[in-house]
């Protein structure tokens, strides 16, 4: 097959965008498919995958092109362009937007990728569940277990509980430091990492928070690794992968009640009150986690190779194979 991954920004670059569909990329092409990534921001080439700013790619005829979300440019680019683009196309919810480009998206692109009970909402709310089809987010296995190592590297004696994914204003990470200053946990600290703080939105220090920049993979896995819980505190969330990471890494989470959270409660624990949270974060117990149970999920649901499988199934669908 001949397919085509479009995204904002591509690997080496960080980030959850970038991350996801590397893997979708890479093991597509471990399969013997011919892939391309049509990326506004890149470096280039990367570990065999064709990597373009050229929007000429979108003139070849491909089996399927495959859009990571909406409302940044690239994938706006495509989806506005959608009726002229004769490619079928596949658009990737990843977090249901009511803007007017991806609205319309909805109609135009041939299929639209689900992963969360909110995207089916999403599509039944704009009657399309006829285009819906299921596509799971998923993780790279052996580029997602961390080592430990990461307390001692940080001299963290305490309880950690850990929120990664970066300093943007969904992720809340400056509410969060606030409601675990309100606990008052002196045996636990709460350590917050991201890759940029353009926005300023790093948390300032304290006794009991730590936030850190990580530019380094490794260092963000063996946090998860050694993390005693993670949090994720995020408004607005595609999925949140750093749920099927912890849960990979054996590490329990508590999140607020969206997107991944929500399909995933029974492996985790969800909130929807910060009272909620502060609860849960005082009566914390790794006891009340089946960490194998959800590391068995992960792997048997959630992997990249399932989130390929799905796509292919939407391509010889289309193809007229049933």
């Amino acid at each position: 097959m001949k397919l085509l991954y479009v995204v904002h920004r591509y690997a080496p670059y960080p980030g959850g965008s970038e991350i996801y569909v590397q893997g979708m990329a890479e093991e597509s092409l471990k399969r013997g498919h011919q892939v391309a990534v049509f990326a506004g921001e890149h470096q280039g080439n990367y570990n065999g995958v064709i990597v373009t700013s050229d929007a000429n790619v979108l003139l070849e005829k491909w089996d399927m092109i495959i859009v990571h979300g909406g409302d940044v440019h690239v994938q706006n680019f495509v989806l506005q362009n959608a009726k002229l683009i004769s490619s079928p196309i596949l658009y990737m919810l990843i977090l249901p937007s009511e803007s007017q480009v991806c609205t319309q998206a909805l109609y135009d692109c041939a299929y639209i990728g689900c992963s969360t009970n909110q995207d089916w909402d999403h599509c039944e709310k704009y009657n399309v569940k006829n285009k819906a089809v299921r596509v799971r987010h998923g993780i790279t296995k052996e580029n997602c277990i961390g080592q430990s190592g990461f307390k001692q590297k940080h001299n963290i004696t305490k309880k950690m509980f850990l929120s990664c994914g970066g300093y943007w204003p969904n992720k809340a990470m400056k509410e969060l430091a606030q409601v675990f200053e309100e606990c008052n946990l002196d045996d636990s600290i709460l350590v917050t990492t991201g890759y940029d703080n353009r926005m300023n939105l790093m948390p300032n220090q304290t006794k009991n928070v730590l936030p850190l920049l990580l530019n380094d993979r490794d260092d963000l896995l063996s946090a998860i690794k050694d993390a005693d819980c993670v949090l994720m505190h995020s408004y607005q969330e595609g999925f949140g992968l750093v749920l099927l990471e912890s849960m990979l890494n054996h590490t329990p989470w508590i999140a607020r009640n969206i997107a991944g959270a929500n399909l995933m409660k029974s492996f985790g624990q969800v909130y929807d009150t910060d009272q909620e949270l502060v609860d849960k974060l005082k009566n914390f117990d790794v006891k009340k986690y089946d960490l194998d149970k959800a590391y068995e999920y992960v792997c048997s649901n959630h992997m990249i190779s399932n989130t390929v499988d799905d796509i292919e199934k939407c391509i010889t669908h289309n193809n007229g194979v049933r």
